[in-house]
């Protein structure tokens, strides 16, 4: 292989692993982690770096699947919008991404494993589902995202489950508190995924899988996509009136105007494939990041000031 072609296949790589979208993986790890800190008053940096490396490994190969039976579906072609691009592209061959899938939940893996040794049957339980989750997002029996199963199943595993696993590895404990914590971070995440799917409509129905957009309509893909918007704002004000989190909790509310700003294109834009709506899951992906580590910045407040 010469330099050059090294070169274009290490790029290949870099861009099926979808970095832009690893906030959705990351952010709910250091909310997970910024709570325990704020309940145990205790933070270990080397643990909260190998909950991130795993979280994100993870989500690389979840991507790297998804991108593989996307493809093998026919659902992602040259003039769709969703995945990476790089088998559509002929930049990297199926085999090979499928292949990259699997390192990177075994090296994932490797870490649980650790964490297991260190904490036990807790860890164990919540690195299974998330390696199944991960795993039967698109792969066939289960297949979850074409069975209309795919915004549940996001919530779960990058809210609960991965806000429990930052929680978890800083105090070794589980938390319904960390759970409460971790829904207003899952909605949004979850929302991405809403509004791929809400984008993709069209192209879904045509390739025959079932979206949760596919079965509610054009109109009611939207309306649910509103919820996923609004109700982490709702969400803020439980948890501090609950007396869960503080009061500064409530700092991601300066962010509401970009959720606005979601909800107004997507009540504008009726055409489910207008190029408009093209990029509306990094809005909301984007949204998701200062909504998070402002919840971030207002639980470390909330211990550091005695808040």
């Amino acid at each position: 292989m010469t330099a050059m072609a090294a070169t274009s296949k290490l790029k290949a790589w870099g861009v099926a692993t979808r970095a832009f979208a690893y906030p959705a993986s990351v952010v709910p790890v250091i909310v997970g982690s910024a709570f325990a800190w704020y309940v145990a008053g205790s933070f270990n940096w080397g643990y909260f770096a190998l909950a991130l490396i795993a979280g994100m490994l993870y989500h690389t190969g979840c991507n790297m699947i998804n991108d593989y039976f996307d493809y093998k579906h026919g659902l992602d072609r040259r003039d769709t919008f969703g995945g990476s691009g790089v088998l559509t592209g002929g930049m990297l061959q199926p085999g090979e991404l499928l292949i990259g899938a699997y390192l990177c939940l075994a090296a994932g893996s490797l870490i649980g494993v650790y964490f297991v040794t260190v904490f036990g049957l807790p860890v164990l339980l919540i690195g299974i589902a998330g390696l199944i989750g991960t795993v039967f997002y698109t792969t066939t029996p289960l297949a979850m995202k074409y069975a209309a199963l795919g915004s549940p199943l996001v919530f779960i595993e990058m809210g609960p489950l991965m806000v429990l696993g930052g929680y978890l590895v800083q105090t070794g404990e589980l938390s319904w508190n960390a759970v409460w914590v971790s829904i207003p971070v899952g909605l949004i995440v979850a929302g991405i995924l809403q509004a791929n799917d809400t984008r993709d409509i069209v192209h879904d129905r045509e390739g025959g899988i079932r979206t949760i957009a596919t079965m509610l309509g054009p109109k009611g893909a939207r309306g649910y996509l509103s919820f996923l918007l609004f109700a982490p704002y709702a969400a803020l004000f439980v948890l501090w009136g609950l007396e869960i989190a503080p009061w500064i909790i409530l700092l991601p509310l300066v962010t509401f105007p970009l959720a606005l700003q979601i909800h107004k294109l997507h009540r504008e834009v009726p055409d489910e494939l207008s190029d408009k709506l093209k990029d509306t899951p990094e809005m909301v992906a984007k949204l998701h990041m200062p909504f998070g580590l402002l919840m971030v910045i207002g639980i470390v407040a909330g211990q550091y000031f005695n808040l």
